[in-house]
């Protein structure tokens, strides 16, 4: 069955869209059968960022125009993407999270996938809530920012109190040094654990590069260019460390904690 990586974020701007596709990108590269979900339902980028135009997406899976297996597209390199949209005025007719079904038929298709991350949609909303109770690994990214903090705070805390999750890696973005990214990792550690009783894994850093903010005006992400190196291999150090923090049990039922 597959591995579920889920790349959340309490606000947006923080660079996950472009992390997912570059980690969906190295895992099927590396380590399997891959599939990028892009969970946002209105405002999409991973198929932006991969230069790609499917011909359906979630939408259409949700309103019933196509199957989930239809909706997967594929790009060079053998990843398999399934799109949200972007920029569409469109009314989902579900009264729960219309994702539910969506990831329970994720699921099923066991032996299909090795892994499937989901760019999940910034915030703390109930929808993304079961989207990382359904997750093996959450990885929350993290800004050195003060809403950034603030904002990473909620979702853990929501998350934690309406299914219990307890394990998360942290991911901290566009830094100028490791030293900073972990100075600021153990900082919100530190926040976090006086408050709520859950486990944070240090999964990283990503340095500010230029060069990936080029890639994502070209569209081509910043593994798939040529002569990164250096990228490529933190990326997959990256993978390493959050594939080796500890399993997310399913938070299958809803879970309230006082």
């Amino acid at each position: 069955m597959a591995t579920v990586i889920t790349i959340a974020s309490g606000k947006g701007g923080v660079g996950k869209s472009s992390l997912a596709t570059n980690f969906a990108l190295r895992l099927q590269k590396t380590s399997g059968r891959t599939l990028l979900v892009d969970s946002d339902l209105l405002m999409a980028n991973s198929h932006i960022l991969l230069n790609i135009k499917p011909e359906f997406d979630l939408i259409d899976v949700l309103q019933a125009r196509c199957t989930l297996c239809e909706a997967i597209a594929h790009v060079d390199g053998g990843l398999s993407v399934l799109a949200g949209r972007t920029g569409a005025s469109v009314a989902v007719d579900k009264v729960e999270d219309p994702l539910q079904d969506v990831l329970s038929q994720l699921r099923d298709l066991k032996d299909a996938f090795d892994f499937i991350v989901v760019d999940a949609p910034a915030g703390a909303g109930q929808d993304l809530i079961n989207t990382l109770a359904n997750s093996d690994r959450v990885v929350v990214v993290l800004l050195a920012q003060a809403t950034s903090f603030v904002d990473a705070y909620s979702l853990i805390k929501n998350s934690y109190m309406e299914r219990g999750i307890t394990q998360y890696s942290v991911l901290v973005n566009m830094v100028n040094t490791e030293g900073q990214a972990k100075g600021v990792f153990e900082n919100f550690r530190s926040t976090v654990k006086a408050f709520l009783p859950v486990n944070l894994t240090y999964a990283g850093h990503v340095e500010h590069c230029r060069e990936i903010y080029a890639s994502s005006i070209k569209c081509v992400s910043i593994v798939q260019m040529g002569g990164k190196r250096e990228q490529i291999k933190n990326f997959d150090a990256i993978l390493s460390q959050i594939q080796r923090a500890p399993h997310n049990a399913l938070q299958l039922e809803h879970t309230p904690r006082t």
